[in-house]
Order: C-alpha cells, then sequence, then structure tokens
C-alpha cells in the first residue's frame, strides 16, 4: 500500500498502523455490502431509462439524430458516439444492436438524464413515473440528486477509494428507496444479500 494511500486511514486513526488497518479492512467490508445494491441500481436504472426513451423515441433512439441525439449535451452526445462506435467496431456491424449500446453506456449518462437539463427534453413533469412507478412522491430533483450521490459512491467503490467518512446510513437509505422505486424485486434480491447495517455497526 502506497505512504500517500495509506495516509488517510494513518490519520483517522491517529496514527496508529494497528488501527488504521483495521480501518482499512473495514473500509473495503463496507464497500462489498453496497456493491450488490449498487449493481442494482445501475442496472435497473439504464433499464428503465432505456425502456422510456423506447417509449418516447423509438427503439433506434441512439442513432436518431433527429429526435434524442439533437437534445443531448455535448458529453452526453460523445459518450452516446463513444459507445455506438465501440460496439459497432466489436460486433463489426452498424448499426449495432439497442442492448449492446444501452450496457455500453456509462452510468454517469444514464445518471445525466435525470438532470434539470433534460426536463423539457423528457417531459419529467409527466414521464418521471414510467422511470420510477413505485414512489409517486419522488420527483425529478429528489431522483437526480440520489442518483447522482449514488454515482460518486459507486465510482469511489470502483477506484477503491475510503468511503468510511461518508453518511453512509443516509446513502443506504437513499439507495434502498430508488432501487424498490423502480423495480420491488430487484429490492428484495438486494435486500435479502445486505449486511449492510452489522458492518457499518462494527466500527473498528
Amino acid at each position: 500500500m502506497s505512504q500517500p494511500r495509506f495516509a488517510r486511514y494513518l490519520s483517522e486513526a491517529g496514527h496508529d498502523p494497528s488501527r488504521a488497518l483495521k480501518l482499512y479492512e473495514w473500509n473495503s467490508h463496507l464497500s462489498r455490502e453496497f456493491y450488490l445494491y449498487l449493481q442494482a441500481w445501475e442496472i435497473c436504472l439504464r433499464n428503465q431509462l432505456n425502456d422510456f426513451l423506447i417509449h418516447r423515441y423509438g427503439r433506434s433512439w441512439p442513432y436518431d439524430t433527429a429526435g434524442l441525439v439533437r437534445q443531448l449535451s455535448g458529453t452526453d452526445e460523445e459518450r452516446l458516439s463513444r459507445a455506438r462506435q465501440r460496439q459497432e467496431r466489436i460486433r463489426r456491424a452498424a448499426p449495432a444492436a439497442l442492448p449492446a449500446i444501452v450496457s455500453d453506456l456509462s452510468a454517469g449518462f444514464w445518471v445525466s438524464q435525470l438532470s434539470k437539463r433534460y426536463d423539457l427534453a423528457h417531459v419529467w413533469r409527466r414521464n418521471l413515473a414510467q422511470v420510477f412507478p413505485n414512489d409517486r412522491v419522488l420527483d425529478r430533483p429528489a431522483a437526480w440528486a440520489i442518483c447522482d450521490e449514488m454515482l460518486s459512491l459507486r465510482n469511489r467503490i470502483a477506484h477503491h477509494e475510503p468511503i468510511f467518512h461518508l453518511p453512509l446510513e443516509q446513502r443506504h437509505r437513499d439507495l434502498q428507496r430508488v432501487v424498490a422505486a423502480m423495480c420491488p424485486g430487484a429490492h428484495a434480491f438486494a435486500e435479502s444479500s445486505s449486511r449492510f447495517r452489522p458492518v457499518w455497526q462494527a466500527r473498528p
């Protein structure tokens, strides 16, 4: 472990190397407990949003330059373009199959679709329930805020960064809510495998 990487844990542990190692291990366990739930969140989000985009723009939405593509931000258009090109190259076919493009697109692309930028394009005021059918209280700003936090948490875990200092109890509640809002089955599956609470309470 590099000195810069260990420094955060060492500082948190009062420069006690033994306790710092225990914190590092605990952080790894916390990351593991979030992994399955975050997987459920990301897969549900992209599937729900893909279904919505098909409903609104048709099955060829990744190639529809007069429809969705025209309304994308520069960043999102670039993300989509790269996903299309990768899948066309890998599969040696153009256009690439929709499921291949959907699974290739980054979580950042999907979360971005819930941002204020797309309020008018997607008419979220009327259509949000198509993505989150099981939580009619959840509005677009709240859904975006939760998903943006989940994206940040996902990325920190993917890069093996510290998460123990974050408000993880709230993150866990938000994750439970947003997954249940999209798919009760995925929520039940993630709940059956989650040991977050005992792991969180076992802080060294």
